[in-house]
């Protein structure tokens, strides 16, 4: 089994089909129609969806246990999260939104545990617990 970071998205994004040296790139859902419209109902508001996936430690091992346990790979996995939301500025159009949910491979049927929002232009990330299912809204504001 393997964890999965979905994102959503207002619009369609290109699609990275190949691989390349991009450090953040959205690839193609590898779901069948059933569960993609399952993801879609349980957890998203925004249209289009896809699979986010970031070189570096995952985006969700930056929670408190790591913070405190192994200090090191939450601080890795910080960074990961940091180029993402650069990844994000350049992205979302001033006033837009993204959605991004973590979760195991079969577990996307299930209630989100948090949920919770950030700005892009104020990140307060020394906060921030990713874990899985969060779901995190994302906005890029004016």
């Amino acid at each position: 089994m393997s964890m999965v970071t979905y994102i959503g998205l207002n619009f369609q994004a290109a699609i990275n089909d190949d691989d390349t040296e991009d450090e953040v790139e959205i690839t193609d859902l590898f779901l069948s129609s059933e569960e993609r419209q399952m993801l879609q109902h349980q957890h998203f508001t925004t249209p289009y969806l896809y699979e986010l996936e970031a070189k570096g430690s995952p985006i969700w091992q930056m929670h408190n246990d790591n913070k405190v346990h192994s200090p090191h790979n939450y601080e890795k996995s910080k960074s990961t999260f940091l180029l993402v939301c650069n990844f994000l500025k350049k992205l979302l159009p001033k006033g837009d939104y993204c959605e991004i949910y973590i979760c195991w491979k079969g577990e996307e049927g299930e209630d989100s545990e948090k949920k919770f929002e950030l700005l892009l232009d104020q990140l307060s990330i020394h906060q921030l617990e990713m874990n899985e299912k969060y779901l995190i809204t994302i906005k890029n504001q004016f």
